[in-house]
């Protein structure tokens, strides 16, 4: 970081490899023809003018001795329905398989959490696949009828990252070094490696990432649900003679943390009661549903992660005996009722309540939604007694898809 006052100069080394390589390119400039240097050859180092020194984000990345990476590539095998993980879950898997199977091997792995992962030293890797019971963070075990995902673990080679140095530092200016981007990408890999594990940061694609818990003064609320969060970029770049990190501070915006409803009203009272508009506000929304509470055998609440597909419509549960009774687009708790079998309160609830398991069944006719004797419809605000009787609630039937 830059302070008024420093007086660092640049490196008398870095210059001194400058000037070979522009007397090099000199020499090679007069060997060629006219009509063969149409171009300014590159690199070039400025050495006519006024020399200005310039401060910028970057610090330089050692590496001690003859280090070798070695590379593999992750593959999740597709489950028993033909489907393949991606996203989230394939990165609880990532997370599963290091831990349950390769935790003797923690401190020395590196990996993107979704299909590549290098090491310092070889794994001794299985030939068949590993197989990955799926349970979410926190849970102490998995539940009997966890999905078993089976991941395969592929080496793909093995980079020497003192051969790019030696690339770096060298005086011909005419070599190419075929392996530079494979040892840049592995090197982006290392150094990303524990933002990406951390839970308390956010990564966005594979460079940024912004704390969860950022303090006050790097995090300014924007309004309309909305959060500006000052977060971080990283990126490995080769630069002559050593390998630099470039460090630049990026802000990014994220939803408001808190009650969903908080949420929800705060853009509403931005944007007008526009249902339309606060439905693909929510779109997509990861929220942690907080009507069951689990915690683990430490005390701790077992997080369960919802992705929100809209808001309550007419159209939704229509395949079903005893469709839901939606008042109208983004109904409110109040007005969406659905059905509840009599047998007893805690199967009623495990088997009717929106969004926590319910089966599509066969596509039958519509039907009236007339109670038979052995059930009723109950409004979700009377089953769960919210008191949040205003704001849309998601589509009961559409969010178990």
């Amino acid at each position: 970081m830059h302070v008024p006052g420093d007086t660092a100069e640049p490196s008398l080394s870095i210059k001194t490899l400058e000037n070979e390589i522009e007397t090099n390119i000199s020499l090679l400039r007069t060997k060629s023809s006219s009509l063969t240097t149409r171009l300014p050859p590159r690199p070039g180092y400025g050495t006519q003018g006024k020399e200005v020194i310039l401060w910028t984000n970057y610090f330089e990345l050692v590496s001690y001795g003859n280090q070798v990476l070695h590379r593999y590539s992750i593959v999740i095998l597709p489950d028993h329905s033909g489907r393949r993980p991606a996203g989230k879950k394939a990165r609880r898997l990532v997370e599963l398989l290091l831990e349950e199977h390769l935790s003797q091997y923690a401190t020395r792995i590196a990996t993107d959490f979704k299909s590549n992962l290098v090491s310092s030293t070889e794994l001794d890797i299985t030939e068949d696949s590993y197989d990955v019971v799926y349970r979410v963070e926190g849970e102490d075990d998995a539940p009997a009828n966890a999905r078993h995902y089976h991941i395969r673990l592929l080496r793909t080679g093995s980079l020497t990252v003192s051969e790019l140095l030696d690339d770096l530092t060298s005086t011909n200016a005419t070599g190419l070094f075929g392996s530079r981007e494979e040892i840049i990408q592995a090197l982006n890999m290392v150094v990303g490696n524990h933002p990406k594990a951390a839970s308390h940061i956010a990564s966005i694609g594979s460079n940024r990432h912004y704390g969860l818990t950022a303090a006050a003064s790097d995090r300014k609320t924007l309004g309309a649900g909305l959060a500006a969060i000052r977060g971080f970029f990283i990126s490995v770049r080769a630069a002559t003679g050593r390998l630099l990190l470039n460090i630049q501070v990026k802000n990014g915006a994220f939803y408001g943390d808190g009650p969903l409803e908080r949420l929800m009203a705060a853009y509403l009272e931005s944007n007008g009661h526009n249902l339309v508009k606060l439905a693909n506000f929510i779109k997509k929304l990861s929220i942690n549903v907080t009507h069951i509470v689990r915690r683990n055998s430490a005390g701790r609440q077992i997080p369960r992660f919802k992705v929100i597909t809209g808001v309550a419509t007419k159209n939704d549960g229509f395949a079903l005996s005893h469709p839901p009774i939606v008042g109208g687009y983004g109904a409110g708790p109040k007005d969406v009722r659905f059905w509840l079998e009599s047998t007893s309160e805690s199967s009623s609830a495990a088997t009717a309540r929106p969004g926590t398991g319910t089966k599509y069944k066969k596509k039958a006719p519509k039907l009236s939604p007339v109670a038979p004797p052995n059930g009723r419809y109950i409004s979700v605000y009377d089953f769960f007694s919210s008191g949040v009787e205003s704001l849309p609630i998601m589509g009961p039937y559409a969010n178990d898809r």
